[in-house]
C-alpha cells in the first residue's frame, strides 16, 4: 500500500510539473513588435505614426486573441505629457488591414470592441481592447507571421526632438495583459469558458526608432541661426559640417552662395525678410532671415 501511494503521489507530482511546464511555455510565446516607424506632416502639424505588430514565437499554436491592454511611453519634450489628455493621441484599427480592424458593416458583429486609451503617467499611455463574440465565432488567428495590430499616430509639439517611443514593460503586470479568446454558445463567457493568460509576453523596440535619415532631419531641425532679426552678421549653429549657404529674397531670387561657413555677413543687402538654404552632408534646411 505504502508503494502504491507513493506511485501515485509522484504520478500526480509529474502531471503537475508537465502542466505546469506547459502552461509556462504557453505564456511566453506572444511577441509585440513596431513596424513602419516614420515622421509624417499634414500640411499644419507634425506626427509620428508607426504600427504595432502581434506574433507567436518558439513554436506557439495559432491562437484566437481576446483581450489586452499595451503600455507606451513617450518623449514629453517631443509630444507634451498626457498626450490622450491633451488629444495628441491616436490609436487606429483599420478594417481590414489591422487585425483588430472594425467597419461600420464588415464585417458584422464585430469581433474586438471597447478600446480604451489612458493616461497612465505623464509619458505614459496605455491602450486596451476587448472580445466581442466568443471564440467560436472568431475567425482571425495570431500566427508567427506577424500582422498589423493597430496603428498609433502621436502629433509632436517639437518635432525637432527625438520620439523615444518604445513599449513600457516596468509597470506591473504590464506582461501579463493578454488572454485567449473566451468561448460558449452565442455570446462570449469568460466565466463558463475562460480564454488563457499570457503571463509573460515580450516585447521588441528595435523598429520603434525612426530611419536613420528620419534622425538625422531632425538633428537638422535642430540648426539654429542668430542674430534674427539682425543688422547683417548671422551665425549658424549647426550639429552637422555646413556644406553651403544660399541666401534668397522674398521673389526667390539667389543673393549670395557661401561655402562651409558657419558665420555670414549680409549687411550690404537691403532690409527685408530673406530665406536660408543650409546644406550638410546629412540633408537640407530652410531658415526665415529677417534683415533690419
Amino acid at each position: 500500500m505504502k508503494q502504491n501511494y507513493t506511485n501515485k503521489t509522484i504520478q500526480l507530482l509529474i502531471m503537475s510539473i508537465t502542466l505546469l511546464i506547459g502552461t509556462t511555455n504557453y505564456a511566453q510565446n506572444i511577441q509585440f513588435t513596431f513596424m513602419n516607424a516614420v515622421n509624417t506632416n499634414d500640411g499644419i502639424d507634425d506626427f509620428y505614426e508607426t504600427d504595432i505588430m502581434i506574433e507567436t514565437i518558439d513554436g506557439q499554436v495559432d491562437f484566437k486573441l481576446g483581450s489586452g491592454q499595451i503600455y507606451f511611453n513617450y518623449n514629453e519634450t517631443a509630444f507634451g505629457t498626457n498626450i490622450n489628455a491633451s488629444t495628441n493621441y491616436e490609436a487606429t484599427t483599420v478594417y481590414p488591414e489591422y487585425f483588430l480592424g472594425q467597419n461600420i458593416t464588415v464585417p458584422f458583429p464585430f469581433e474586438y470592441y471597447s478600446f480604451v486609451i489612458n493616461d497612465n503617467t505623464t509619458s505614459t499611455v496605455s491602450w486596451s481592447f476587448s472580445e466581442n463574440i466568443s471564440a467560436n465565432s472568431m475567425t482571425k488567428l495570431v500566427t508567427s507571421t506577424p500582422r498589423k495590430l493597430l496603428h498609433l499616430k502621436i502629433k509632436y509639439v517639437d518635432v525637432n526632438q527625438s520620439p523615444d517611443v518604445e513599449f513600457n514593460t516596468s509597470i506591473v503586470d504590464s506582461t501579463s495583459q493578454f488572454f485567449t479568446a473566451c468561448g460558449g454558445t452565442g455570446s462570449v463567457d469568460c466565466t463558463g469558458f475562460p480564454g488563457t493568460q499570457f503571463v509573460n509576453a515580450t516585447f521588441d523596440n528595435s523598429n520603434a526608432v525612426l530611419s536613420l535619415e528620419e534622425q538625422n532631419q531632425i538633428a537638422i531641425n535642430q540648426i539654429k541661426i542668430y542674430p534674427n532679426p539682425t543688422d547683417g552678421l548671422v551665425i549658424i549653429n549647426s550639429p552637422y559640417p555646413i556644406e553651403k549657404i544660399e541666401v534668397y529674397s522674398l521673389l526667390g531670387k539667389k543673393a549670395q552662395t557661401f561655402i562651409n561657413a558657419n558665420e555670414i555677413n549680409l549687411k550690404d543687402y537691403s532690409v527685408g525678410i530673406y530665406a536660408m538654404k543650409i546644406i550638410t552632408d546629412k540633408g537640407i534646411v530652410f531658415k526665415k532671415l529677417i534683415l533690419k
